[in-house]
Parts: C-alpha cells; sequence; structure tokens
C-alpha cells in the first residue's frame, strides 16, 4: 500500500509534463536540424552582431582615450594656468568627469538596451524554430 502511493505521488506531476519523449531524447537529425536553423539565424543577425561589436569596441576606446589621454591634457593645461585657482580648478575638474561619466553611462545604457533587444529578437526566432521541429 505504502509503495502504491509512492509511485503516484512520483508520477503525479508527470501529466503536465510539457517536454515530449521525442524533445528529451531528441535524434541526431533533430539536432543537426536545430544547429542549421541556428547557423542560419546566426548569419541572418551577423550584421547586427557585428554592429554592436564594432559600437562596444568604440566605445571603450572612447572611454580609453578620454581618461589617457584628453583629461590629463586638461589637467596639464589648467595647472599651467596661473590665473585659475586651485579648488576651482578641482571642483571644475569633478563636473567634467561627472558629466562624461554620465554621458559614458547614457551610451552603455543605449548600447546595452539595442544588444538586449537583438538577442530577444534572436532568442524568439530560435525558439519559433524549436516549435517547428
Amino acid at each position: 500500500m505504502m509503495g502504491e502511493s509512492k509511485k503516484t505521488s512520483d508520477n503525479c506531476f508527470s501529466e503536465f509534463d510539457d517536454v515530449s519523449p521525442k524533445r528529451k531524447n531528441p535524434s541526431i537529425q533533430v539536432l543537426y536540424d536545430y544547429e542549421k536553423h541556428y547557423m542560419e539565424l546566426v548569419r541572418k543577425y551577423s550584421p547586427e552582431i557585428s554592429m554592436i561589436a564594432g559600437m562596444l569596441s568604440d566605445f571603450r576606446k572612447e572611454q580609453e582615450q578620454f581618461y589617457n589621454e584628453v583629461l590629463p591634457q586638461i589637467v596639464v593645461k589648467l595647472n599651467q594656468d596661473v590665473g585659475i585657482d586651485a579648488e576651482m580648478r578641482d571642483v571644475w575638474l569633478k563636473r567634467l568627469t561627472t558629466n562624461i561619466d554620465r554621458s559614458f553611462g547614457l551610451s552603455e545604457t543605449l548600447i546595452n538596451d539595442y544588444a538586449t533587444k537583438s538577442i530577444d529578437e534572436f532568442k524568439t526566432a530560435v525558439n519559433e524554430k524549436l516549435q517547428k521541429l
């Protein structure tokens, strides 16, 4: 009696299992078809993938250039100008870096939002292909 109730409780949710036996143990052909469809989608979205990679690369270069080249040049110029008070120079540099960081953050958000949108479209396309398999 105890064995029967355990057996029943082990399988009580099997009716609601939405993964078909075919999907649990896919055949080689199904896996091949999936890979083929996936690669077709990668080729289809290749321009977007390249564009996002380019945007991220440009973004990193711009940040690196600002902090390694532009900002140090500004600091040198401000330090050379004897008419600028040290306290005012520090306030101005802090405001500059805060505004530039805010601009970089906005750019990063826009790139990430575009990338996320593209990834969501890609996942939707993959899921649609999977539903057809």
